[in-house]
């Protein structure tokens, strides 16, 4: 009977300690413990060497302090294209860049994941963004779809040799402009053909996207082609140059009216250069150009996505990333890099660059009927009842 009980015991010992059940069960344990952390997704355009550096460090950032998440950074050559394809292929970035002038088409598409009751859940205090920026990515009844990255506006750029003095109004700006040109014969202003600037000095003139038909958007556009006309400023093709603020880096013109992409051009030249606001007509105004981080709305970690998009636009994430690149915070409580103070002064005043769904189109077409006023082939009130159709006003 002993060896009975003895040969039953090691056969019950055989059956429970099969060979690699221990590795079994510690893989068991591994898989458990991996299956915590998760992998999300982070796309956006190619940034500049410095952008990309300063991104990936943030990044690092996160993930030191968020250790169950791994962010992939994957940027798109053909952003908006590849986006879209992504979306339509059911398999789009976790989190990704979101342009204003797109945000209302998205929206609607159902792209974006609405964000206001991962913000409550959470905690996160959106009072310290600049009120323009914010409401850029929101839909119509004031449901955010998205959290800005950072911004730019307008300013009036000058080359110091040539304008010792920045004028402050439209009338000081074309006396600037004829003083430049009789004492030096250098082209005092390039202007671009482009409602992305135009639509600034719409904005001064007392004028907005809501009544591009008025008097006063008509009197805006009458003086910034003036301007050209009347041999105070010139295109960038006039110049053989491949934009404005190339013209001013190289000399070409005292002026441009530029954001804060123009700073890496001209820290590499040997120009004394200045930014100043923007001249005023009837009021201040200007143009936010602004970009945010959003959520795919069929993501399947969307609460890690959160804690992405709120740590890239949380106070902490966005110094990081000010301080090593060229943008501006759009939160109120970060500091801008010394030296660009004056754009984050436009805050209170720009306007955010969209105007609802289909408006990249509309700007294209309001930019080649735009050529058109300046090539002296359309009339400036035809050229604004075309813009007026194609925003839908």
């Amino acid at each position: 009977m002993k060896r009975l009980l003895l040969a039953v015991a090691v056969a019950m010992a055989a059956a429970i300690f099969v060979p690699g059940a221990n590795a079994a069960s510690a893989d068991a344990t591994t898989a458990t413990a991996s299956s915590t952390s998760e992998t999300i997704v982070l796309s956006g355009w190619p940034e500049s060497g410095p952008a990309t550096a300063t991104l990936q460090k943030v990044i690092t950032s996160f993930e030191a302090t968020h250790p169950r998440i791994h962010v992939d950074y994957q940027p798109l050559g053909n952003y908006t294209g590849d986006i879209e394809a992504a979306f339509a292929g059911g398999a789009p970035p976790d989190v990704f860049y979101v342009d204003s002038s797109l945000a209302p088409d998205w929206i609607a598409r159902g792209y974006l994941q609405p964000l206001q009751g991962l913000a409550k859940k959470n905690g996160f205090d959106t009072s310290h963004f600049f009120p323009a920026l914010l409401q850029a990515f929101e839909s119509p009844t004031g449901q955010p779809y998205g959290f800005p990255k950072d911004w730019s506006p307008l300013a009036l750029w000058t080359n110091d040799a040539l304008v010792p003095t920045a004028p402050t109004t439209w009338t000081e700006l074309r006396a600037t402009a004829q003083q430049v040109r009789a004492s030096t014969g250098i082209t005092p202003i390039c202007i671009s053909v482009d409602w992305a600037r135009l639509l600034a000095f719409v904005e001064e003139n007392g004028a907005s996207l809501a009544t591009i038909d008025s008097e006063q958007a008509a009197a805006a556009v009458q003086f910034y082609s003036g301007l050209v006309r009347d041999g105070l400023a010139a295109t960038p093709d006039m110049l053989g140059e491949p934009w404005c603020g190339q013209a001013l880096a190289d000399g070409q013109v005292a002026m441009a009216f530029e954001g804060n992409w123009l700073l890496p051009v001209m820290r590499q030249t040997s120009l004394a250069y200045s930014i100043h606001p923007m001249p005023s007509s009837l009021r201040r105004g200007n143009v936010a150009f602004t970009v945010a981080y959003a959520m795919a709305s069929s993501s399947q970690h969307k609460q890690a996505a959160w804690e992405l998009i709120s740590y890239l636009t949380g106070r902490t994430g966005m110094q990081q990333w000010v301080n090593g690149a060229v943008a501006q915070p759009s939160r109120d409580d970060v500091r801008p890099v010394p030296g660009t103070e004056v754009f984050q002064g436009e805050a209170p005043i720009a306007t955010g660059w969209q105007f609802g769904v289909g408006f990249n189109d509309a700007v294209n077409l309001g930019n080649s009927e735009l050529g058109n006023v300046f090539a002296g082939t359309e009339s400036i009130d035809q050229m604004l009842a075309d813009f007026k159709a194609a925003l839908g006003e």
